[in-house]
């Protein structure tokens, strides 16, 4: 159940020895931090309460984008917090003056604010330290070349290098996002009445239109600027360090999201979504989650990468297989697609975890011709492959290759160039013979022939609202049905 008001009440009259069963606590122990409202000295380990529920923002410093974001939002929920009886607790890197102009420009409650004016609590959590800092991208710089200073590194991880996620986040706040809720909200901390009545007479309400992510970003960089000596930090060693996020349960971390790069802070709407959960550590439950993704991309990508890895390693009855090959038959629209290396372990990090696919992009799969079409589409620009495929039912694997490509311009087209290689003629007789017991087959066609030796899908999961898989490469991919399935089959 979610904490109470009294359960709250205890835990902030209670004695703090929850380092004794905190890793995280535990690192903090001996590291000081000073109150933004007092300036007073305290340890770190001692601002988080031993009972009750517990949001703990560690904010990157006190002049960077994911900070303002972060405690802007934050500041809307706190209110919903408090009535649930979660505590919420917060520090950034800087000085105690850096602090309180934080707070007045952000509005975030003073009393809530803890200033780590050395970075110290960072280095004993160990997150990630940034762009040519020891143990971040590019570390050897450090020692190698001590003259490029912070400024020149923060440059760099704006550009997105040695900073995962970066590039997609700044993208995201130009191209708007029809599943997420406005930016500028009447009553919001953040509001701006001018540009949110100007975007609902020309973009429409209800929605997070193009730009307007950009333009909090733009007034947020512009203010940062004009009051930089207030905020900055005064060692610009720490002008890269990334921070994250806790959720303690008595004094104990039940979820942490480590920042990966510039604007890889946990999303608040996540955050606060696992401070008021149940359970904030518990895995999603995996076909909620793809179904969710799948009609409107509402499920946060660690948690589809979750859910679609669960459901991979979910054993089928016996006599059962994972996924029956019928069920693939139709038009399925791409959702979300992961990476194919350090997902699983970095997980809770953003720019690791996958992410949405970005562009209308559509698979076919005709069952009763065996014939797959992959296509991108964008306005009157359809960009298609077609070729055969050929389903493996007890490796729930579908295996293809393509033989044409075709382009179509509106009404015009398509025009199509055959990429046939004929080795497929070669895979198609090998199975023939193989399955009908006829004789030996040739070495070239057993080889081409074998599961797995061409471009596959091996798919988890299957219903009439979406289909998940591994592909060749590794990653995980998740598709939206759509309709009937269109192929050169049926065109």
């Amino acid at each position: 159940a979610r904490p109470t008001r009294r359960v709250a009440a205890a835990a902030s009259g209670a004695s703090v020895d929850a380092s004794a069963s905190s890793p995280a606590l535990t690192a903090l122990r001996g590291v000081q931090l000073k109150r933004a409202a007092d300036g007073e000295a305290v340890d770190a380990a001692s601002v988080v309460p031993a009972t009750g529920r517990v949001l703990v923002p560690f904010l990157t410093q006190f002049a960077d984008f994911d900070s303002w974001e972060l405690a802007q939002k934050l500041v809307d929920d706190l209110p919903r917090l408090e009535e649930a009886g979660v505590a919420v607790v917060a520090v950034g890197i800087g000085s105690v003056a850096s602090a309180r102009a934080f707070c007045d420009k952000t509005n975030f409650p003073i009393d809530k604010l803890y200033a780590d004016e050395t970075g110290s609590a960072y280095a004993a959590l160990q997150f990630a330290p940034g762009f040519g800092r020891e143990g971040g991208a590019f570390g050897w710089l450090e020692s190698k070349a001590p003259f490029v200073n912070g400024y020149a590194k923060l440059l760099v991880m704006c550009a997105g290098i040695g900073s995962p996620g970066t590039l997609a986040a700044v993208f995201g706040g130009y191209l708007g996002n029809k599943n997420a809720d406005p930016i500028f909200k009447e009553g919001s901390n953040y509001d701006n009445a001018f540009i949110r009545t100007a975007m609902d007479a020309t973009l429409g309400k209800g929605y997070q239109r193009p730009f307007e992510l950009a333009t909090l970003r733009l007034t947020n960089m512009t203010t940062i600027l004009n009051e930089w000596d207030s905020l900055a930090p005064t060692n610009d060693a720490m002008l890269v360090q990334r921070g994250g996020s806790f959720v303690f349960e008595n004094g104990v971390e039940a979820f942490r999201h480590d920042d990966a790069g510039i604007l890889g802070y946990c999303p608040v709407e996540r955050l606060v979504e696992k401070a008021l959960s149940a359970e904030p550590g518990a895995p999603p439950d995996p076909v909620r989650t793809i179904h969710a993704a799948a009609k409107d991309r509402s499920a946060f990508v660690d948690d589809v990468y979750a859910s679609i890895s669960a459901l991979e390693k979910r054993k089928p009855a016996r006599g059962e297989t994972r996924v029956n090959g019928c069920d693939l038959n139709g038009k399925w629209r791409l959702v979300y697609t992961s990476g194919t290396k350090k997902v699983k372990a970095n997980l809770n990090k953003a720019g690791f975890g996958g992410s949405y696919f970005p562009v209308p992009a559509i698979q076919s799969f005709d069952v009763s011709n065996e014939r797959i079409r992959n296509g991108v589409y964008l306005g009157p620009i359809e960009f298609f492959f077609d070729g055969p495929f050929v389903w493996r039912e007890n490796l729930s694997m579908l295996e293809f290759t393509f033989t044409k490509v075709s382009l179509k311009l509106g009404t015009l087209g398509p025009w199509s160039v055959d990429i046939d290689d004929g080795k497929w003629d070669g895979v198609k007789a090998a199975e023939q013979a193989a399955s009908e017991g006829g004789g030996k087959i040739e070495k070239a066609d057993a080889k081409a022939s074998k599961p797995g030796a061409n471009p596959f899908f091996k798919f988890v999961f299957a219903d009439d609202k979406c289909i998940a898989a591994r592909g060749r490469g590794g990653g995980l991919a998740l598709w939206a049905r759509e309709g009937e399935p269109e192929t050169d089959a049926n065109a």
